[in-house]
């Protein structure tokens, strides 16, 4: 087939014209993601009930809808939060789940027990996520102050929901802009005591009046002969203004509603806020469509902000947590691939072949076969994310490795006297075999991969479908495109011509490999226990490298979540977060701070008024824990009592792959109650833990003001209850009596007490009795304080308290959980990270079996022999060595970088051990074991240096370049060049070795069989 198409090269130029066409359209078609297109298998669902404590939301909310949703079908794990006047119910699923269906039954059971729930409660929101909900960036827009003078924070709030928000989700990349800061106003009516008493009036009277001027009579159809009209009748207040033209008619007398309350406009349960250094502002989370390209997104977003800086000189514009830059990052390491592989690969054949055809052959089959893997990704449903990229970069080294071999692999029958078209056919089909024996080795290390449980194995999934795609693409152009191209550029050229050009390793390089390999032979038991002990030091150094999920990269700055342990108000949480970030402001520039309660709808974390969330923007070295100890003296100094937890801020992959959890976990419940075990039963388990050397407290409580009305007090003094109640809520600032409804918002007024000290406020107000008489409002009503748990949780079984335990060096968890206190009333039960460890173990080493089985099977049937596969594998343990032993000495970790750069390295080295191998097989047939080796090992010493140089020459300058691209990267460029340089001379003097011992060994078993 191939001379067939070999002499044809119009027919092969025009189809692969038409491909690399055909996929430059696509590739400009093809979505650009940050990440592949996956449901996460999770639903969380969130709720909110104002004013109502944790224990109150646990015990009317949360507790029954989690026992709904318990019913979830492939349900794997339930948890829920209650906290005041929100929780927070999260649903794990198995993998594989489909969340479709699982978000409508879980939005089903919701409306089922909607009826048995609160009546006042607004329905749960159900939502449920996705990799890409993930946020691009954030945009914050803060007011500027004009001459001292603070802006209209409510108004800017109803432009940025009603027109900011708007313009953003107009533009086209965009699906959905999220948003938190902003306010919504409140018209609060403040009574005049000393008015109202004059006039005879209470509070109920304003209420009554208030009534009386906002109602909604409906419209009628009217009909005037031929025609007919809607008629509306409208007596609704739909301003402040409405409500101070208010009058009321008394004793003659006509008064303006002013005359007897103040009438405010106040931001409404205004119990948090966001600031961008130390300015308040609101904030925008950007989230793309879909089938959006990044870049284009960003590119009209800036076009955008550029419009709105002109438009709104009085407003800044700041654009921060860009999760874009890893993408960017991946984009630039495939430019950086391409070039320097191309110049790489160019050095290489020009400093073995002395002319420039053949390296140009390179810089054509590197885009063709690039082009016409994109093609694949638009036919395979493949998006350009940061998955696929690092799948494509790998396999970018490979199509340069498959496109030398077929080259060299033609020069050498040309300069043996082949004719041109002989050369070509007969010089490609030598190696296709073993060129696809190796493709499908690689294969077989990747897709295993993709079984793996969780979000690792489905984001796997892209890598390996893009490692496959180039494979098969760079296959396709070193078969069919190079031979033809070849064929072409000979015709004019003769074989002597090109053995003059062609002078790579001179014969005396020749006879001095010779030498060398002549020498292990003759010492096999020597070198070999030589390599033996290489491999066997270099893979215990396994043990001492650092462990880590990614490779230490600079971050962005600082996480701050605090809970100030305090029941302080918002103003005061504001107050202090600032006061910390103009503190480290020379060390961080810049800020964004979460103060209190936000309403991101998206949002799986929820504050209290008295937490906080902040970051603080300016890059950290890797491994500077500095910056992180300095913040966290300074909150300790200022507040002692704060809990804090201090954080590199996320990269995308935490994002993704969540925050690990405690090594261990001890969930406690009480076996006694239904609820969440009392501090007096958790105090000797915690006692016992810190006894035992190990960091345990109790969950953090707070202190709530109870309310007790004196029922015996109000019988006494004859006081309506309901008059009773009014006040209560006045003096609390709840007493909501009407809503003002306009064209696009309602306003709630709410009937308070005078702005004082709550105590004071509280002692001032009196309540009328039946027969009109003042009475003091503290008469009726006793307060006092009480301790509670701030946050409830609970799991499938119900409440609990859960302890995170980090064992010391020497701990044994074992010891500890049989030394565990037997006589508590408690129920004991353990999760966390270390359980999630092993069972992830348990699955790579599945995966590690599943692929040296098919690399076993596909060998054997390339060889047509069970033991030749074993030659080819014990060259990966020497690569190995390199790569750990080039890891250990540059100070690197064994993270999933250098993991993949490994996987990538032996990919090299066995296509390296097949193809001599393979070679070695067709020799021996006709030579003996020891010619044989010599004169494949000759044959195969060019590609194989030219292979592993390339690739070395291009990962070179990672390893002194600067940047986030360099700090990804470098773990794999380290792991690569180490075992190739170690791989290449496994290839060049294990192989022969092992492969003298094989045929020795066959030779005298022919000899004991004759």
């Amino acid at each position: 087939m191939l001379q067939f198409l070999v002499q044809r090269p119009v027919g092969v130029f025009l189809s692969f014209l038409g491909l690399f066409i055909i996929g430059i359209i696509m590739a400009a078609r093809l979505p650009v993601s940050l990440l592949p297109d996956t449901d996460i298998p999770e639903i969380t669902v969130q709720v909110e009930y104002p004013n109502a404590a944790a224990r109150t939301i646990e015990s009317t909310i949360t507790g029954p809808l989690r026992n709904q949703l318990l019913q979830t079908n492939h349900l794997k794990d339930i948890k829920s939060e209650s906290q005041d006047g929100a929780a927070t119910v999260q649903l794990a699923f198995e993998f594989g789940t489909n969340t479709h269906l699982s978000f409508i039954e879980v939005n089903e059971k919701i409306d089922q027990i909607m009826s048995r729930l609160p009546r006042d409660l607004r329905r749960p929101k159900v939502i449920k996520a996705n990799a890409g909900d993930i946020p691009i960036f954030y945009v914050s827009v803060v007011p500027r102050e004009n001459g001292g003078v603070k802006p209209d924070f409510i108004a800017l709030s109803e432009w940025a929901k009603t027109t900011l928000k708007r313009r953003m989700e107009q533009l086209p990349p965009v699906a959905f802009v999220d948003l938190s800061g902003w306010v919504e106003p409140e018209i609060i009516l403040v009574p005049k005591p000393d008015m109202l008493s004059s006039l005879g009036l209470q509070e109920t009277d304003i209420e009554r009046l208030l009534q009386q001027n906002n109602y909604d009579l409906g419209s009628v159809l009217l009909q005037d002969g031929h025609y007919q009209y809607n008629v509306e009748f409208s007596s609704q207040l739909q301003s402040p203004e409405d409500l101070a033209a208010i009058y009321f008619k008394h004793d003659d007398q006509v008064l303006p509603l002013k005359e007897i309350a103040d009438i405010k406009v106040n931001p409404q349960n205004d119990v948090g806020r966001y600031l961008h250094n130390g300015q308040q502002g609101i904030v925008f989370a950007i989230r793309k469509q879909s089938e959006a390209q990044i870049l284009e997104l960003k590119t009209a977003f800036a076009r955008l902000l550029e419009e709105l800086r002109q438009e709104y000189p009085e407003l800044d514009f700041y654009i921060s947590n860009d999760q874009s830059a890893l993408l960017e990052v991946s984009i630039d390491s495939l430019r950086s691939s391409l070039l320097y592989g191309g110049i790489g690969a160019f050095l290489v054949l020009f400093l073995f072949f002395r002319q420039w055809q053949s390296p140009l052959l390179i810089g054509v089959a590197i885009p063709a076969a690039l082009t016409v893997t994109l093609l694949g990704f638009f036919l395979a449903g493949l998006s350009i994310n940061i998955i696929s990229l690092s799948g494509l970069i790998l396999g970018l080294g490979l199509m340069v490795d498959n496109s030398i071999i077929v080259i060299e692999n033609i020069r050498q029958f040309r300069e043996q006297g082949f004719s041109r078209i002989d050369a070509a056919v007969q010089g490609a089909n030598e190696v296709i075999r073993p060129l696809i024996s190796s493709a499908l080795t690689t294969c077989s290390v990747f897709v295993p991969l993709i079984f793996l449980s969780g979000m690792a194995g489905v984001l796997f999934y892209d890598q390996a479908i893009s490692i496959v795609l180039a494979l098969g693409s760079s296959l396709l152009i070193a078969y069919i495109l190079l031979p033809t191209i070849l064929n072409q550029s000979w015709k004019k050229t003769a074989p002597s011509s090109l053995s003059a050009q062609a002078r790579p390793v001179p014969n005396g390089g020749n006879r001095l490999f010779t030498q060398t390999v002549d020498t292990v032979l003759r010492h096999r038991i020597v070198f070999g226990a030589s390599f033996t002990l290489f491999a066997t030091v270099g893979l215990l150094v396994s043990d001492r490298l650092p462990r880590a999920s990614f490779p230490e990269i600079t971050r962005a700055g600082l996480e701050i979540n605090i809970d100030w342990n305090e029941p302080i108000r918002y103003t005061e949480n504001q107050a202090r977060m600032t006061a910390c970030w103009q503190h480290f402001q020379e060390r961080f520039p810049s800020s964004g701070i979460f103060v209190g309660d936000q309403q991101f709808l998206l949002s799986k974390q929820q504050l209290n008024s008295n937490e906080a969330r902040a970051f603080f923007f300016g890059a950290i070295d890797r491994g500077d824990n500095t910056a992180r100890a300095a913040v966290a003296k300074f909150i300790e100094n200022e507040y002692p009592g704060a809990k804090v937890d201090i954080k590199l801020i996320d990269n995308l992959f935490d994002e993704i792959f969540g925050e690990e959890e405690a090594p261990y976990l001890l969930h406690l419940q009480s076996n006694a109650a239904l609820g969440t075990p009392s501090p007096e039963e958790l105090m000797p388990v915690i006692s016992w833990l810190r006894a035992n050397g190990l960091q345990a407290s109790l969950p953090p409580q707070k202190e709530e003001l109870i309310v007790e009305i004196l029922r015996d007090q109000v019988l006494f003094y004859d006081v309506d209850h309901q008059a009773l109640y009014a006040k209560l809520q006045s003096a609390f600032s709840a007493n909501q009596i009407g809503v003002l409804k306009g064209d696009e918002r309602q306003i709630p007024i709410r009937l308070s007490a005078a702005d004082t000290a709550f105590r004071a406020n509280f002692e001032a107000v009196f309540v009328q009795s039946q027969s009109g008489q003042p009475l003091p409002l503290s008469l009726f009503v006793r307060m006092h304080k009480h301790l509670d748990y701030k946050k409830i949780t609970a799991r499938k079984s119900g409440e609990m308290v859960t302890v995170p335990l980090f064992l010391s060096a020497g701990q044994s968890f074992e010891g500890l959980k049989s030394n565990f206190p037997k006589n508590t009333n408690l129920a004991v039960s353990y999760s966390g990270q270390a359980f999630s460890n092993q069972a992830l173990i348990g699955e790579l080493l599945m995966v590690f079996a599943i692929a040296l089985l098919l690399l076993y099977l596909i060998l054997a049937a390339q060889f047509e022999s069970l033991l030749q596969p074993l030659i080819v594998l014990l060259t990966v343990p020497f690569g190995l060595a390199g790569a750990v032993l080039s890891l250990y000495m540059l100070g690197q970790s064994l993270n999933l970088v250098s993991v993949i750069g490994m996987i990538v390295m032996s990919g090299i080295v066995v296509n390296d051990a097949i193809l001599k191998v393979d070679i070695m097989n067709h020799l021996s047939k006709r030579l003996p074991i020891r010619e044989a080796i010599h004169q494949a090992g000759v044959r195969r010493l060019r590609p194989i240096l030219m292979t592993s140089l390339t690739s070395i020459l291009a990962l070179t300058p990672i390893l002194f370049s600067g940047g986030l691209g360099a700090e990804l990267q470098r773990p794999l460029a380290v792991s690569v060049i180490g075992g190739l340089i170690v791989g290449t001379l496994a290839s060049l003097y294990v192989i022969p070795l092992l492969y003298s011992v094989l045929g020795n060994w066959k030779e005298k078993r022919h000899r004991l069989h004759k």
